[in-house]
């Protein structure tokens, strides 16, 4: 008869038993180290990821869309003056009808780079503009009548800085040249070729008198509104932006402007701040981010709106409110944009300033948002907020811009000078004269890899949570063993029996 235990063969049960302990444990305690770490730790993954993808420096993955920009699309709007005649001799109000929209592909190129030792770059940036008739109302030569703003320009000055005396002989010079305070052209020369005017030769020629009138930037051989900036480096400034490196909640801040932390205006209206356009700080709050704008020469604060989900990527939506435009007495933080001499309703910004003292002012598009002041001095306007409403959407872990939508109007001030005819009746109106709307959104191959940064802390947690849960599976994976040969060894007859069972199956085979 066999012994009925095989000592060899138990030993190795006892030695397989073990190490499957040992294993088990070991590894809980492992699983659930490593998801106590990604789980407290997420952050710092993120930031690290973060800091080598998206900080900028010259060779950082994100250097080379900063540095030219994806095109943006740029549409368009001229405003058709319907009734000039009747404006000018009879003191009619203006009657306008929008022209367009004119689509452009527009392109940014950062150039004249240097990187600086307390993390800044300063970069120049050329925009260059590409017409694109197959989305445009109709081709660049259609003629258009607007106002004129260098007419209008001559009557501000003749309204607040040019004496009295000198009146009677700018009248007749502008009847010598009969100079118009409307004007027929087509599309193509009023955005970018530029079209002659006496007044500009005549400002030209006699700059060394009218200089203490005029601004010297103001002297141009042409006039156009986007004139001598296709293609040009030196129109929009000289930029000094912080890479994000050494904080990257400095990431995309303006620091200075044409070599200034201070623009036009003054106290507060007047600091450089907000972003640049390109990038935000990681990690936004829902509450509002502010943007620096070179063509209105300050910052723009935008409000936060919603959560929205352009391309399917998760983004905070920031919106361009009653507020940016607001004046004083409804928004103190615009106080000083106006002089206090000066009393406008809310809904648009005296940009003359930063345009040499031209009386432009900004608004949203057909006065959207604005004081209804100014389309009662103007028919044939149609505010609408799903038309000409303004908004950034922005992944808010990265900073990263996913969709803009920016629509601004440009309005040219018209009032009346009695003592000199081309002006005298006239009714006191903020003509619009061009509104127009950049918009961009998140490239197709850039889609996935925002996405994936915007979940991409969750992701950290889950595989947190996944290692926390594989731990605890194995330390009861553990506990099942030990149990098991607790209960062997409190109940021998178990064994015994089993063992015994093995022992009458292998006599089955002998006699």
């Amino acid at each position: 008869m066999k012994p009925l235990f095989n000592n060899s063969l138990d030993k190795m049960k006892m030695m397989r038993c073990c190490s499957c302990k040992i294993f088990s444990l070991a590894s809980s305690f492992i699983f659930i180290a490593i998801g106590i770490i990604l789980l407290c730790s997420g952050y710092q993954l993120f930031n690290t990821i973060y800091n080598d993808e998206l900080v900028l420096g010259p060779d950082s993955a994100s250097f080379p869309m900063w540095k030219d920009i994806p095109p943006l699309q740029a549409n368009m709007y001229l405003f058709n003056v319907l009734n000039a005649e009747d404006v000018s001799n009879n003191g009619a109000l203006p009657k306008v009808e929008e022209v367009g929209p004119f689509v452009f592909y527009e392109k940014h190129h950062k150039t004249n780079l240097k990187w600086n030792a307390n993390d800044t770059v300063t970069y120049q940036q050329v925009r260059t503009w590409h017409f694109v008739p197959d989305l445009s109302v109709s081709g660049l030569d259609t003629e258009v009548t607007i106002i004129n703003p260098v007419a209008a320009s001559i009557g501000d000055m003749l309204r607040t800085t040019i004496p009295k005396a000198l009146h009677l002989g700018t009248d007749w010079f502008l009847k010598g040249n009969k100079e118009k305070l409307f004007v027929k052209h087509k599309v193509g020369d009023i955005l970018f070729n530029g079209f002659n005017d006496p007044l500009l030769t005549f400002m030209d020629d006699l700059k060394f008198l009218l200089k203490n009138f005029i601004p010297d930037g103001a002297f141009m051989d042409k006039f156009g509104l986007f004139y001598a900036r296709n293609g040009t480096d030196y129109v929009d400034g000289v930029w000094n932006m912080f890479t994000g490196k050494g904080n990257n909640l400095n990431m995309g801040r303006v620091h200075s402007w044409n070599y200034s932390t201070d623009s036009f205006f003054p106290g507060e209206c007047g600091h450089v701040k907000g972003g640049a356009g390109e990038f935000y700080p990681p990690r936004l709050n829902k509450t509002y981010v502010d943007l620096f704008s070179n063509d209105l020469c300050r910052s723009l604060r935008f409000n936060y709106n919603t959560i929205a989900y352009p391309d399917g990527i998760h983004s905070y939506e920031y919106i361009a409110d009653k507020s940016m435009f607001a004046n004083g007495t409804e928004n103190p933080d615009n106080a000083c944009y106006n002089p206090q001499e000066v009393f406008l309703p809310s809904g648009v910004y005296n940009s003359s300033l930063c345009r040499f003292g031209a009386p432009v002012f900004i608004s949203f598009p057909h006065f959207y948002l604005a004081d209804s002041y100014y389309t009662s001095m103007v028919e044939g306007l149609k505010p609408d907020a799903e038309k000409h409403r303004t908004y950034m959407r922005i992944e808010p872990e990265s900073g990263v811009p996913t969709e803009v939508s920016a629509k601004f109007q440009l309005n040219v001030l018209i009032d009346s000078v009695d003592d000199v005819a081309l002006f005298k009746g006239l009714p006191r109106s903020f003509v619009p004269l061009m509104w127009y709307e950049n918009t961009e959104s998140t490239p197709h191959e850039m889609v996935f890899r925002m996405k994936l940064i915007s979940i991409l802390e969750d992701i950290i947690g889950g595989m947190g949570w996944a290692m926390c849960g594989l731990g605890v599976s194995c330390f009861l994976l553990y506990a099942i063993i030990v149990f098991a040969h607790f209960r062997q060894q409190q109940d021998p007859a178990i064994l015994t029996e089993s063992i015994v069972e093995d022992s009458d199956n292998e006599n089955v085979f002998q006699d």
